[in-house]
């Protein structure tokens, strides 16, 4: 359980990392929380995915990605859609290993999940857990301590199942050797190529074959329905360098925020906990909480006690000592039980919780002092000004709105905003570059009432907070590319395909010769030019990958015996002899344990990818045709 519990502990961490690096802001706090009829990109086994989950989930790769390419890194519409793609696929897979884990019987306790949180440093201050910092650090990523238990519940079950795999995996010493011996041999080959180009002279091709070539290739060549737009974009900037602040204004601030202050108040208190669980019925638990009253009231010390008989792991250890926190932070039960006391050192009667049997001691109660003026006055100043932006912004939004609405196009808004109309090369629903990346531009660009009607949207607001309007210049609709406009692509491919067939006839008809004729007649007659490597490995750069492949793949010498094979290459063919091979010997020591470690974990990764494709086969997953593609 202590092993258990220490891989959790870790994940948490790295999970609540994960959670703060999602930009939250970009979509609300009540996009998270929305009801049931929020559109969903795909179901497994009836449990939907999200618009907006997915949406979070690729914003936030794509930040992260971003943020390792550099500042200057543009994705492309194809990369972006390949990522969301991924992202999308990622997000099922948690779907079945979620099912997977219920139907296994998996679970975490309540006890277990609030053990984790507060050993989690991001909600620590000093080592110790902070109520206060819980519920900040949770309010920035929209959560809430009534809701984050269930989520990092969740997680921690799918991680149960991914560690179920990955530790149990095992690689024998004969395994290890036979993948070592592989995975260091080097190889001295003889190749040559013939290039396909030698006959694409004498390769024709019909119509007739264009036209099936065209009919299997059913949807190669659909082009998707697409759009160019106009916009104009609003800007915050200007309204922020443009606001006011007077000092009485800054002053009333100051003011409330002192006034929200008055009711932070923080408790530290201490508990003893005797847990109902499968060793302990609810009778016992009571008895012995019973009995540990009657102790307290004869005088003996809370914390001892508490060392000693508390069954919260979390904090016996402590002396039942579970640091500050404010309202909202235990379950009602013991919440309202710690509040009723009044002053320090008071213990409450028992208590009744779902984890089991508490007895609580409030150990000290503290306000938060309320900062002096001087040291806010520049946050609030700025604030101030920030607010006087923002109602300024709202209000130039509220009336550029109106004005777009009423407008056929976007050319007299414009104008009386002073605001110049951009345009957009023509995209799909994967989007693209700019703008063009932010799906809420997308959606509205591919609206009935743009494509069709050709009306001017609603005020749509960017990621980075700016306003824009926009109206559909063109509108493509979905097609297939006819025939003869992807004629000449798919002659030259034709024609290629048959002139690397016919180096393919002549590569295998000289690697029969080479079994009965000497090899300086039919080299000649090949003409190729014969090359030799030395010492190439799996990894080795000194010749183009798909012939390093072809040459792994070579027979190796029988008996002192050389053979030549013939290989596809992308554009030609390539002859290949393998003179002699080399490994390494067998690992030794401790090169050879890590090693054997890497191979295992490599081992239960395939094994976990193995049994995700065979859940996705047994479990109903119906991905949403325009999932991939918004």
């Amino acid at each position: 359980m202590d092993a258990f519990r220490n891989m959790v502990r870790g994940w948490l961490g790295r999970f609540f990392l994960v959670l703060i690096s999602i930009p939250f802001v970009f979509f609300g706090v009540e996009t998270y929380f929305g009801g049931g009829a929020e559109p969903s990109v795909a179901e497994v086994a009836g449990e939907p995915i999200t618009q907006r989950l997915l949406d979070r989930a690729v914003e936030n790769q794509r930040q992260q990605l971003m943020a390792r390419l550099g500042p200057d890194a543009v994705l492309t519409s194809q990369q972006q859609a390949e990522l969301r793609t991924k992202v999308l696929d990622s997000l099922v897979q948690r779907e079945l290993l979620l099912k997977s884990a219920s139907d296994a019987g998996y679970q975490v306790s309540d006890e277990s999940v609030q053990e984790l949180i507060r050993a989690t440093p991001a909600f620590q201050d000093n080592g110790q857990f902070s109520g206060e910092r819980y519920i900040r650090v949770l309010s920035q990523i929209g959560e809430t301590p009534a809701t984050f238990p269930t989520r990092a519940r969740q997680e921690i079950l799918v991680s149960q199942q991914v560690s179920s795999w990955l530790q149990s995996s095992f690689v024998t010493s004969t395994e290890l050797d036979a993948m070592t011996r592989l995975d260091s041999q080097s190889r001295n080959v003889r190749y040559a190529e013939i290039p396909a180009s030698r006959f694409l002279a004498e390769a024709s091709v019909s119509d007739a074959e264009i036209s099936q070539a065209y009919a299997k290739a059913s949807t190669r060549f659909h082009q998707p329905e697409r759009v160019a737009i106009n916009y104009i974009t609003l800007e915050r900037s200007k309204y922020l360098a443009d606001a006011k602040v007077t000092p009485e204004a800054v002053k009333a601030r100051y003011d409330q925020r002192v006034a929200a202050m008055g009711g932070a108040e923080q408790r530290q208190a201490s508990h003893i906990l005797i847990t109902v669980d499968d060793k302990t019925n609810d009778a016992e638990a009571k008895k012995q909480i019973d009995a540990i009253a009657a102790e307290l009231k004869a005088g003996a010390d809370f914390a001892t006690i508490a060392k000693v008989q508390s069954k919260d792991p979390g904090s016996a250890a402590q002396g039942g000592d579970l640091g500050f926190a404010g309202k909202g932070m235990f379950v009602p039960e013991f919440e309202e039980a710690l509040f009723a006391l009044k002053t320090a050192g008071e213990v409450s009667p028992v208590v009744k919780t779902p984890f089991g049997y508490h007895i609580i001691k409030l150990t000290a109660v503290r306000a938060e002092t309320p900062p002096s003026f001087a040291s806010l006055e520049q946050t609030l100043t700025d604030e101030v000004r920030q607010a006087e932006a923002d109602d300024a912004y709202i209000k130039a939004v509220e009336g550029l709105d109106a004005k777009v609405y009423e407008a056929a196009d976007l050319t007299e808004p414009a104008k009386v905003a002073g605001l110049s109309i951009s345009q957009s090369p023509l995209f799909n629903r994967q989007g693209g570059e700019g703008i063009l990346a932010e799906r809420k531009v997308v959606e509205a660009a591919f609206n009935d009432e743009q494509t069709k009607e050709r009306r001017n949207s609603v005020a749509i607001t960017l990621n980075d907070g700016r306003t824009v309007w926009l109206h559909v210049s063109q509108y493509i609709p979905a097609r297939k590319q006819p025939l003869n406009e992807v004629k000449a692509v798919l002659t030259e491919e034709l024609r290629t395909e048959k002139a690397l067939a016919k180096a393919m006839e002549q590569a295998q008809a000289l690697v029969k010769r080479s079994a009965s004729e000497p090899e300086a007649a039919w080299l000649a007659s090949a003409n190729v030019n014969l090359q030799s490597a030395g010492g190439l490995t799996r990894v080795d750069r000194q010749v183009k990958p798909e012939l390093l492949n072809a040459i792994f793949r070579a027979p190796v010498p029988n008996k002192g015996a050389l053979q030549w094979a013939a290989y596809k290459l992308g554009d030609s063919v390539a002859l290949v002899q393998v003179t002699s091979v080399s490994a390494k010997p067998a690992l030794a020591g401790p090169e050879r344990q890590v090693t054997q470690g890497l191979l295992a974990q490599n081992q239960g990764q395939q094994e976990l990818q193995d049994t995700l494709a065979l859940l996705r086969e047994e479990t109903k997953v119906t991905i949403k045709p325009t999932a991939s593609a918004q």
